[in-house]
C-alpha cells in the first residue's frame, strides 16, 4: 500500500504535464489521423496567441484557437485553394482538424482529440 501512495504523485504529476497548456504552442509534423497517414507533408503551428497555420496534404491553412488551451475551438480555417494532385487526404484531414476539442503532449507528441477523431502530430525542435 505505502508503494502505491508513494506512486501516486509521481503518476499525477506527469498527468498534469502532459495537459499543460504552456507546452503545447510550437511547430509540428503530422504523424497520422486515426492512425493512417496522410499523404504529402502536413504542418501545423500553434502560437501562444491563439493563431494557427500550416499546411495540409495540398493547401496552406490558418486560423485561430477561439477555446483556451487545452481545449480546442479551430472554427473555421482558412485555406489556400490550390489543385491537390495527391489522391484522398485533403478533405479527411480538414474534416479532422475541424473536429478536435482538445489538446495534450505525450512526450514530442501532440494528441489532439474530438468525438472520434484523434490526430497525432511530431513536435519539430529547431
Amino acid at each position: 500500500m505505502r508503494k502505491i501512495l508513494l506512486a501516486l504523485p509521481l503518476a499525477l504529476a506527469a498527468c498534469m504535464s502532459e495537459s499543460d497548456p504552456a507546452a503545447i504552442p510550437g511547430d509540428y509534423e503530422l504523424v497520422a489521423v486515426e492512425g493512417v497517414a496522410i499523404s504529402g507533408t502536413p504542418t501545423l503551428r500553434i502560437a501562444e496567441d491563439g493563431a494557427v497555420s500550416g499546411q495540409g496534404p495540398c493547401n496552406l491553412f490558418s486560423g485561430r484557437n477561439n477555446a483556451a488551451l487545452p481545449r480546442l475551438d479551430l472554427g473555421a480555417l482558412a485555406t489556400t485553394r490550390r489543385a491537390c494532385l495527391q489522391e484522398g487526404g485533403e478533405q479527411a484531414f480538414f474534416q479532422a482538424l475541424g473536429a478536435v476539442r482538445e489538446a495534450r503532449r505525450e512526450g514530442e507528441e501532440l494528441v489532439m482529440t474530438g468525438p472520434d477523431v484523434t490526430i497525432r502530430w511530431r513536435a519539430v525542435t529547431q
